[in-house]
């Protein structure tokens, strides 16, 4: 059974949620998966990526940490391998090229490959765009606020802040980044109408904090630097909702994470669900099928 690589020229461009996305069609369409990460050079989420590839219950086996392109092994049996890597592999069955944005004709017509996956692009451009380019088909994913979404362990690194609670884990994504309102009255109808979101409230509102959880959110960012009331822990960690703490406050929190959602790593049961709605309907996984014999 064949070898499909999932590559790209930079990082950051959506090849790992194209490679979950068309490996875990094929799985629940009844085939046996491998995903497996190849090695990347520099700093990048390679490690990150294939820790996940390894967790995921559909492609059982697969690799949790990356593997070098030319130890890759040749699928065997009635296996596939769907391999992310940053760089064409001749022996590879198929590829499907991943850009953001739309890439140069000439660069798709040098690689060859059996599809393009646009990915993040504006819907104006999207309306625009050709069926074709550089002699292969193009799948365009256009912006989508979850697939920007940006996971609770993202913001923890980028304030460098305090993990009071757990919660259900700080893998979970959020779509949202919402400042909490002055009174927990407006807090709870205000912030009731984001689904998915982070909320930043000054570490000693207890009567805000209470509001936002009750809007279950993906996370509390506390600002302030001190430790909320007990009370908190207690409410928060009955609900699983992931509690940060920053050092700075407010202003300064918010400013730090405004640029979060422009480089996001894709991973989560969420994002996988959103890129496998927007895929299933496009054709991509049906034209793999039909290449790879499978």
């Amino acid at each position: 059974m064949p070898l499909l690589s999932v590559i790209s020229d930079k990082p950051s461009s959506g090849k790992t949620g194209v490679a979950a996305t068309v490996a875990r069609n094929l799985a629940y369409s009844g085939q046996r998966i491998w995903l497996v990460r190849g090695e990347s050079v520099g700093a990048g989420n390679a490690v990150a990526d294939a820790r996940w590839f390894g967790s995921l219950e559909f492609a059982p086996g697969s690799a949790a940490t990356p593997v070098a392109a030319n130890v890759i092994p040749t699928p065997s049996g009635d296996e596939i391998v769907v391999a992310e890597l940053d760089q064409p592999l001749d022996r590879a069955d198929a590829s499907i090229f991943v850009a953001r944005g739309l890439p140069s004709e000439e660069r798709v017509a040098e690689i060859e490959p059996l599809a393009v996956a646009a990915v993040d692009v504006p819907s104006f451009v999207a309306k625009a765009a050709p069926d074709e380019i550089g002699g292969a088909p193009l799948f365009v994913i256009e912006e989508d606020r979850t697939l920007a979404g940006f996971s609770v362990s993202e913001a923890k690194a980028i304030l460098q802040a305090e993990t009071l609670v757990e919660g259900d884990g700080l893998d979970l994504t959020c779509d949202h980044l919402v400042i909490a309102p002055i009174g927990s009255d407006a807090g709870q109808p205000y912030l009731s109408r984001f689904e998915s979101k982070a909320v930043v409230v000054r570490f000693d509102k207890t009567d805000q904090h209470l509001a936002a959880l009750a809007t279950e959110p993906a996370c509390l960012i506390l600002t302030g630097g001190r430790r909320p009331s007990d009370y908190l822990f207690d409410a928060a960690s009955a609900r699983g909702v992931p509690v940060l703490l920053s050092r700075t406050d407010t202003e300064n929190t918010v400013i730090a994470l405004e640029g979060i959602f422009d480089d996001t790593r894709f991973h989560g049961e969420r994002k996988l669900e959103r890129m496998s709605e927007i895929l299933g309907s496009s054709g991509l996984v049906e034209r793999v099928v039909a290449e790879l014999g499978c």
